[in-house]
């Protein structure tokens, strides 16, 4: 299947046509870093503000970046296959389309990398024991008491094997775990203090917010 730039993708890359070559390949390298650690949204407006546009406009310029580096990797492009449509582009130079093409060609492995870590099936939160631990003195201690939380979590991959136990008329503590068991369960065993346990509560409360998110749901489709 040939690499097309859907018409979405050029209306948002038009911000590009203003930019010099260096600006084009920041872009290219915040796009890339979008990916490994999340958006940059300062470098939006540092960039928006030199070229007199809105930052949401240099981020659908990185998000389309993406979403065509995801799609060239997906049809096995090689760069003419990514440059053909890039030339097509109306008003850009040649210089920033040579850049595009290098940009995506280059990425390919990290991207086939990632979309075949996407089709691994990742655990899954089954159940949850925890309790409190609160220790009084101690000479290693600087205070007099720390609370922490203990907890069991059990993990699993295989989603037939989560009600297993439910299903049980019988269940025996001692019986030995079933070997499809073995191989798609995991348990971890954590302990953390109040004010880490919090802190971890609102970073996965903003991670899941941010799960919801339109530009985050473009490339979750665009990747499967």
């Amino acid at each position: 299947m040939p690499f097309i730039i859907k018409n979405l993708q050029k209306s948002h890359l038009e911000p590009l046509r203003m930019c010099d070559p260096q600006d084009v390949i920041a872009l290219c390298k915040i796009a890339f870093d979008y990916l490994t650690n999340g958006p940059q949204e300062q470098i939006y407006e540092v960039i928006a503000k030199k070229y007199n546009i809105t930052p949401q406009q240099v981020q659908q310029a990185v998000e389309a970046l993406i979403s065509i580096l995801i799609e060239a990797t997906k049809c096995n492009a090689d760069i003419n296959g990514v440059k053909k449509p890039l030339m097509q582009l109306d008003g850009f130079k040649e210089e920033v389309t040579d850049i595009l093409a290098q940009f995506v060609t280059s990425k390919k492995k990290f991207i086939e990398g990632s979309i075949k870590s996407a089709n691994i099936r990742a655990y899954r939160l089954v159940n949850l024991e925890w309790r409190l631990e609160v220790r009084l003195a101690s000479r290693a201690l600087m205070k007099q008491r720390q609370v922490f939380v203990t907890m069991k979590l059990y993990l699993h991959t295989e989603p037939k094997n989560e009600n297993r136990d439910l299903l049980d008329d019988s269940p025996n503590p001692c019986e030995e775990i079933h070997e499809d068991e073995k191989r798609n369960r995991k348990d971890l065993l954590i302990q953390t203090d109040i004010n880490s346990l919090v802190h971890m509560i609102q970073s996965l409360e903003e991670a899941l917010m941010e799960s919801i998110s339109r530009r985050i749901r473009n490339i979750i489709s665009a990747i499967h």
